[in-house]
């Protein structure tokens, strides 16, 4: 159990890592961004839960400009995860559906995704490190650009 323990300590990054990022889903996924909706539709909602989840890390005063962004971003990603998944059902029982898988997943990964934020201040004194900063630019680099 000790050698456990401090092996935990020695590797951080082992110990606090996403259990899949958006890279790694990515390169699982290979037509995300083509014909695959249900991926981009996937991979839009983790990015908007993930903007989430910093914006409520940043909601004081000392870092409005962040958290104003983190918001806007939260609010378009979802939108264009819910507009994605609308588009693929054919009746309101579908639209149901993975609304509520929708919300399911927006628990799971609000939590992953805080818990993630909260571990990188604690262990590297910032919140963009590692695998967070990772999907961060996968978020921004690879999804915007295909959602506008």
């Amino acid at each position: 159990m000790k050698k456990l323990l401090l092996l935990l300590f020695l590797i951080p990054n082992l110990a606090f890592s996403l259990p899949e990022t958006l890279n790694q889903y990515i390169s699982k996924n290979p037509n995300w961004s083509s014909t695959d909706k249900e991926s981009l539709s996937y991979i839009a909602s983790r990015c908007g839960i993930l903007f989430k989840a910093i914006s409520e890390s940043y909601n004081n005063i000392a870092a409005q400009e962040i958290y104003n962004m983190s918001v806007m971003n939260a609010e378009n990603f979802s939108k264009a995860s819910s507009d994605i998944y609308k588009t693929r059902c054919i009746n309101f029982a579908c639209i149901k559906v993975k609304k509520k898988a929708s919300q399911e997943r927006e628990k799971k990964w609000l939590f992953i995704y805080g818990e993630e934020l909260r571990n990188n201040i604690n262990i590297y004194g910032e919140m963009f490190h590692g695998d967070i900063k990772s999907d961060i630019l996968i978020c921004t680099s690879k999804v915007k650009p295909i959602l506008k």
